[in-house]
């Protein structure tokens, strides 16, 4: 009795032993499984033969599945990968595996040697080899690859598998006065079209629609420096701080509107009021420039010889002020120098040049009396 006992316990402790090992091999064998592994079906091809090669992914993101990059590469020589032979994506399934195949024949396969089949999936890597015995070139006639095997309730479109509630159904071909309508999926009526809409409305969509009016009212013109729009006309501005006015070349070119009255009173209040220097300037030149510009202004009025022997005589000296619009003056330094410049450029044309042309005509005057 106590034989058969021993016996019996025995027999259960070998029967704990061998479990308890099997659990250990069994996840000693998990825990080695690759991240992504690849294999072929045979380790050597011939021209026109099919490479079917599998793999498994161990850890699949089911909820953001990616294919799966397919690269042959070769021949492989002294370790290097050598060329791209072909390129190729492939689906997943759920579970982590895959399968493709492709046909060893054509212009890229023709050299003899070893050839490694690279895919990635995602960061994750894995390669086998094969060897390829080399051929001619040529594609074999009616060369068709084997389709992929798909998984329970999947179908093959355009060589992979697909579920069928991913497949988009182009929109049924409706008769003649329907329209295929996207919210029912189904052809209505279409709606009457309409090619006329009344006065003050234009057709938008298939609606007429009010037409806002348009403003055909003219801009207003645009007035320069000392003016200022009145009545839609451009006048000289009320209150200005440079005086009452270019009195002498106003009455020379008839207006204040004109060009040339205009060039002076912009050099007047955006370059000369800008700096002290130029404000200085123009408060003795007023003085000195409205004790006799009203009476040569009325000379003018009532003789026009006068006046246009004034415009000629004014019209050097106004070619001369017009640099100033031209420069940047920013310092009082700046707009002495200018200033003075100018001065002395209109002594030369008013005072020197007339000086040396009278001297020079007075020598010849007298080498000829003599």
């Amino acid at each position: 009795m106590r034989g058969a006992g021993r016996l019996v316990a025995v027999f259960l402790s070998l029967v704990l032993f061998t479990s308890s090992l099997s659990m250990v091999f069994a996840q000693t064998d998990l825990s080695q499984i690759p991240p992504l592994s690849v294999s072929t079906n045979l380790p050597l091809y011939d021209e026109g033969d099919t490479v079917t090669f599998s793999g498994f992914i161990k850890s699949p993101d089911i909820n953001n599945m990616i294919d799966v990059t397919v690269r042959v590469l070769g021949p492989v020589v002294n370790g290097s990968n050598g060329n791209i032979v072909s390129i190729d994506q492939v689906k997943p399934q759920l579970d982590g595996s895959f399968e493709s195949a492709f046909i060893v024949a054509g212009d890229r396969w023709i050299k003899r040697g070893d050839y490694k089949i690279l895919v990635n999936y995602g960061p994750q890597k894995a390669e086998t080899m094969f060897f390829y015995n080399g051929g001619t070139g040529e594609l074999p006639p009616d060369v068709v690859p084997p389709p992929p095997s798909c998984a329970e309730g999947q179908i093959i479109v355009n060589g992979q598998c697909t579920n069928p509630e991913d497949i988009e159904t182009p929109p049924p071909a409706c008769g003649t006065g329907t329209v295929y309508d996207p919210v029912s999926k189904s052809c209505i009526v279409a709606p009457p079209v309409v090619d006329n809409c009344p006065p003050g409305q234009e057709l938008v969509n298939n609606v007429c629609v009010d037409v806002e009016p348009e403003d055909n009212t003219p801009p207003p013109p645009q007035c320069g420096a000392g003016t200022e729009l009145k009545d839609g006309i451009c006048v000289p501005k009320s209150g200005t701080t440079g005086g009452p006015g270019c009195l002498i070349a106003t009455a020379a070119f008839g207006t204040e509107l004109a060009p040339q009255v205009q060039m002076l009173r912009e050099v007047r209040d955006n370059v000369l009021f800008s700096t002290g220097a130029g404000t200085t300037f123009l408060a003795g030149f007023n003085s000195v420039y409205y004790a006799f510009s009203p009476a040569v202004a009325d000379l003018e009025r009532q003789s026009p010889l006068f006046k246009e022997v004034v415009k000629t005589a004014i019209t050097p000296m106004l070619s001369t002020l017009s640099i100033l619009n031209y420069v940047d003056i920013n310092s009082e330094q700046e707009m002495l120098g200018y200033g003075i410049g100018v001065i002395l450029l209109n002594i030369g044309m008013y005072f020197v040049v007339p000086a040396i042309v009278i001297v020079k005509v007075k020598g010849l005057i007298q080498k000829r009396r003599l």
